[in-house]
């Protein structure tokens, strides 16, 4: 019954894999630079189809030396390369946060630090999206030890650094050989998201790091005996709290450790504790959060007040007026407000807003059709992720500070480097989507011993990701993590090919 249920999870995850790198193949999106956040969708370069090409010969070639390198200090070495990339941007970039969610909740932060508590009042940041008082927790923290933005931006990069480790250390779980994990630490340090994030002072960076750890223990927990099964156990579970504290969406994370975690009981009984236990924290996470501010303000703070989730899905199936398809639009804030901040009321309008919308969508099949492809096409096909959209942009108030950094947070991406960081991922992108989609076959097809366990993982956080942002309020920005989780995947199928090759090149020479 495990492996039925697992197969059928890794079928469908080939197929949707297989189709985002479809699209990435034809298609590549920049986000404008402006206040507006326009999506800009045009035809990838038939050049960059030759570069890749060369890219992969290249690392063919060089498949005898990624052997030899001993792969920890290989990882030292890029690992030094991307902390210097890191400090370059983190003591030269502006400590500017623009006037969005990361301002607010700075602001909130601070305010609470301080001892007002202003933010909760009707109206306010807090009254809106209580959700975020997990970050706001986590941020009231690191604040203690500064409030300076540069620390913050340090930060990030520690826990970029964290993540790049966490890729390499389950990469050695899920299959154990020098050039997988040589590949791991490569294709880790030039994906862009992890760099550039470094300026993106929100709960997606410090969030993926929590639940790389959780899936690292988690692993670790499936494959030791007695006591350390149920410390990693345990340690599964608090990351993955830490990673739903600092932002909710990664609760589709937690519930694929959990059907991981269901898998096992066809094996072991006793994982079912396991199970109930990564699902309870969400819950936990939220009732602590309640009673902590409830008390702290002297108020009722519910988690389910402010803004209905509800909104989210009415903007996701809508287009606003310059033809972006489920992009934030301002609905949810703008219904919450219009409905005098009351909860129950703003649910029931966007009710109907939704029931008309999906009646709309109904009758008219083709625009349907055409308005989810557009929206999947502007969500999976900005190779960069909207990383260095997420910097502090001088279009949107932030100051620049040398010529490096100017050329690269340029307006609407028009400098040569720019260019060269943009189809640069492209290659990276491609490369994690297309020998995912031949590691996921090689194992159906029985050709390859892989920790099964954290492809089931991988790929069913894929198909959540995939599915959720489908209908529900979409950005570039919030698709990393689920690429991110699949380069241990794609380091295994990258080996599978470069080792096919040398093998029958070695066969055809003994001839």
């Amino acid at each position: 019954m495990k492996k039925i249920l697992g197969n059928i999870a890794l079928i469908l995850g080939t197929i949707l894999i297989s189709f985002t790198f479809i699209l990435t193949i034809v298609y590549n999106t920049l986000i404008s630079t402006d206040w507006h956040e326009r999506v800009y969708t045009s035809r990838v370069p038939v050049i960059l189809y030759f570069i890749y090409l060369i890219v992969l010969l290249i690392l063919i070639i060089g498949y005898p030396i990624l052997k030899k390198i001993n792969t920890k200090i290989l990882l030292t070495f890029v690992l030094s390369l991307f902390i210097l990339a890191g400090l370059y941007l983190v003591f030269n970039a502006d400590t500017y946060l623009r006037p969005a969610d990361q301002m607010s909740v700075w602001n909130s932060v601070k305010n609470i630090n301080s001892g007002n508590y202003i933010d909760f009042k009707r109206g306010q940041y807090l009254d809106f999206h209580p959700l975020q008082l997990g970050l706001v927790t986590f941020e009231r923290l690191m604040a203690a030890f500064s409030e300076n933005i540069t620390f913050m931006y340090f930060l990030n990069l520690l826990f970029n650094i964290g993540s790049i480790i966490l890729l390499w250390l389950i990469s050695n779980i899920v299959y154990k050989n020098t050039v997988v994990q040589n590949l791991t630490a490569i294709i880790s340090v030039l994906f862009a998201p992890l760099l550039f994030n470094t300026l993106f002072v929100y709960g997606n960076v410090y969030g993926l790091t929590f639940l790389l750890g959780a899936v690292y223990t988690q692993l670790l927990s499936l494959n030791k005996k007695g006591k350390k099964r149920i410390i990693y156990g345990i340690c599964t579970v608090i990351l993955a709290g830490m990673a739903y504290l600092v932002k909710p969406n990664f609760e589709i994370g937690i519930v694929a450790i959990a059907i991981v975690y269901f898998l096992a009981i066809f094996r072991e009984k006793r994982y079912i504790i396991l199970v109930f236990g990564t699902l309870l924290v969400i819950p936990t996470v939220n009732v602590t959060l309640e009673k902590m501010y409830s008390h702290e303000v002297n108020k009722n703070i519910s988690l389910n007040g402010g803004v209905p989730k509800i909104t989210y899905l009415v903007m996701g199936l809508n287009e606003t007026s310059d033809g972006r398809i489920g992009w934030y639009s301002g609905y949810n804030d703008q219904s919450f407000l219009n409905n005098d901040y009351n909860a129950n009321k703003t649910e029931k309008v966007a009710k109907k807003d939704l029931r008309k919308r999906i009646d709309y969508l109904k009758k008219h099949k083709t625009y349907t059709k055409k308005i989810f492809v557009k929206k999947i096409i502007s969500t999976w096909t900005d190779s960069t992720y909207q990383s260095i959209w997420n910097g502090p942009l001088p279009t949107w108030g932030g100051k620049i500070n040398t010529d490096i950094m100017r050329i690269i947070y340029i307006k609407d991406g028009e400098s040569k480097l720019y260019k060269f960081i943009r189809y640069g991922s492209v290659v990276i992108v491609w490369t994690i989507f297309l020998f995912s989609i031949i590691c996921t076959l090689l194992y159906l097809m029985g050709e390859t011993n892989i920790d099964e366990n954290y492809l089931l993982y991988a790929v069913i956080f894929f198909i959540g990701g995939f599915i959720f942002h489908t209908f529900w309020e979409t950005k570039a920005q919030y698709m990393y993590q689920y690429t991110a989780s699949l380069i241990p995947i794609a380091s295994v199928g990258l080996y599978k090919v470069m080792d096919f090759i040398w093998n029958r090149i070695k066969g055809l020479r003994s001839k």
